[in-house]
């Protein structure tokens, strides 16, 4: 390009050059950003799987609780339909060992409801309703005498809720 001179005559024309500090400080402020942003994503990703990771730790704590609580209950009736079958009273050892089937179940629970309790922090309010509903259902059932209590499939059938329930909102 050209720039016309007062004396009529064509003169090119020249830019003048950058300060010799521009292009470091371009350089410098856009991989400032850069870090910023990867530093982001960087956080957002750890937070994410730190969080996946909780929630995979609770759903495999209350299979495991859940699993236990169930056989527990199962045993219990069993044992109590079997003694209420006997001609004769239970002798010392069996009642010494139901009485360690109840202590069993009744922590077995206290652990079910404890990493029950860690899916309020870790999961949708929907799974919390749940289990929720499921812990409401399950002191219901406390109350009863062994003749009123609901077959095993009951809790069997909680069980396998609660677990996809956990199960679906680990795969989102």
């Amino acid at each position: 390009m050209n720039a016309e001179t007062s004396s009529g005559e064509d003169k090119p024309v020249t830019a003048k050059p950058a300060a010799p500090w521009v292009a470091p400080a371009i350089t410098a402020i856009v991989s400032l950003i850069a870090g910023m942003l990867l530093a982001s994503y960087n956080f957002g990703l750890a937070t994410n799987r730190f969080f996946l990771e909780k929630q995979a730790k609770t759903a495999d704590d209350v299979a495991v609780e859940f699993s236990r609580y169930v056989d527990n209950w199962s045993r219990l009736m069993r044992m109590r339909r079997h003694f209420d079958a006997m001609k004769t009273p239970p002798g010392k050892e069996e009642r010494e060992f139901f009485k360690k089937a109840v202590y069993e179940r009744a922590s077995a629970r206290d652990k079910l409801f404890s990493s029950l309790d860690a899916t309020h922090l870790y999961y949708s309010d929907k799974v919390s309703s749940l289990v929720v509903e499921f812990r409401t259902w399950d002191d219901k059932q406390a109350e009863l005498t062994i003749e009123k209590l609901p077959d095993i499939k009951e809790w069997q059938k909680w069980q396998i809720d609660v677990l996809r329930a956990l199960r679906e909102e680990i795969r989102k």
